[in-house]
């Protein structure tokens, strides 16, 4: 709902379709497809929404059988993305997506959503003796967008060789979208970075300076696109210059956000996206924000059961920033001091850990809070 409610869209039904076993032509089952369909012609809805990726003929179908616009999840979230893209990169890296998603799904009845919002009925699809014109035109496209992106990737290597140089430890602030990312940067580096309660405000990576207290140095923190539930593979893929970001940074702030429900599956959903982009080894501070705007604090004490020493933190009240600057300080320590190869790694039982030369560990250790712990995946 709120995905969709990021485009403007009205939402006049929603229906939650149980699912056991997926079917090849609709995704649901054939009378429940019939139903909808029935549903779709006595309402007069003009645009069908699935919280659920759908393969090129599952769409083309479901289109041909209710004469009505269908789009699913990942769609949603390559329009969301096409809005808030302000720079060249992030048009690139947006239209690239975009044109990989198009291309097998040009012989689709419907091929343009943005008339689709406020009603309006979109335009039908390119004929079939179009249709080998029209790939060729996006694989040129998709070509020249990789070619731009190569260059983009390459400014950005030269920029991180000489932060590398500087010897400066670096910091990639990460989390599920609208988790407060950019407001912690602001906060921690009083940078004037862009602040926005929506989905997706941040596309651009933005790198800024922290001073650590009491002269122990500084570090650099970059704020990162947000991260959702069942990102398409199309947006990993074209976003890899700005994830790289976080898979070459140092450490990792994983913001939460502790006022909306579900943070057990957002931090999951987190974990698994630096998983797979190569980034699941690096040393974690997990922050718990918003801790303001919660109703209830009776709930922190099972939120720090399930998320061990992670800290509380609210940029509106300032609330935990110097046990935030305190951890970020003592893994700067720890990095410093750090050997070649992993110094330590998360073993055993929880809250133990130990090293490459040591069989056991010995009783009484006890795993930094920088370091994720096994035992929350």
């Amino acid at each position: 709902m709120a995905l969709v409610s990021s485009l403007q869209i009205q939402v006049s039904r929603t229906l939650l379709v149980p699912l056991k076993i997926p079917t090849a032509r609709y995704l649901v089952g054939t009378g429940k497809a019939m139903e909808i369909r029935e549903l779709v012609v006595k309402e007069g809805i003009d645009l069908i929404v699935f919280d659920e990726s759908l393969s090129p003929s599952q769409q083309r179908n479901w289109e041909e059988l209710t004469d009505t616009c269908v789009i699913d999840r990942q769609e949603v979230i390559l329009e969301i993305f096409a809005d808030r893209a302000r720079t060249r990169e992030a048009h690139l890296q947006v239209e690239l997506a975009r044109m990989e998603y198009s291309l097998p799904r040009l012989t689709r009845k419907w091929t343009n959503l943005s008339q689709q919002r406020g009603g309006a009925r979109g335009t039908r699809g390119a004929g079939e003796t179009q249709l080998e014109l029209d790939r060729r035109k996006v694989l040129r496209r998709i070509q020249k967008c990789k070619r731009e992106l190569r260059l983009v990737e390459e400014q950005r290597m030269i920029q991180r060789s000489r932060r590398v140089k500087s010897e400066i430890p670096m910091g990639s602030i990460v989390g599920y979208t609208n988790a407060g990312k950019s407001s912690l940067l602001r906060f921690l580096t009083h940078a004037e970075v862009l602040v926005e309660d929506r989905l997706f405000a941040t596309l651009d990576p933005t790198t800024r300076k922290l001073r650590l207290p009491n002269g122990e140095g500084e570090v650099l923190l970059s704020d990162t696109v947000g991260f959702i539930r069942k990102i398409p593979p199309q947006l990993i893929a074209a976003f890899k210059a700005t994830l790289e970001e976080t898979v070459l940074s140092d450490f990792i702030l994983h913001v939460l956000d502790v006022s909306t429900p579900g943070i057990h599956q957002r931090a999951a959903t987190t974990r698994s996206v630096l998983r797979e982009i190569g980034a699941g080894h690096k040393p974690v501070i997990t922050v718990l924000n918003k801790v303001d705007l919660l109703e209830d604090r009776s709930e922190l004490p099972h939120l720090a059961s399930d998320f061990p020493h992670a800290i509380l933190f609210s940029t509106k009240t300032g609330e935990g920033k110097e046990e935030l600057l305190d951890a970020v300080s003592s893994l700067v320590k720890q990095l410093a001091f750090r050997p070649e190869g992993p110094l330590l790694i998360p073993a055993g039982p929880r809250g133990t850990f130990s090293s490459p030369d040591v069989g056991h560990p010995e009783a009484g250790d006890k795993v930094p809070p920088w370091l994720p712990n096994p035992s929350h995946g």
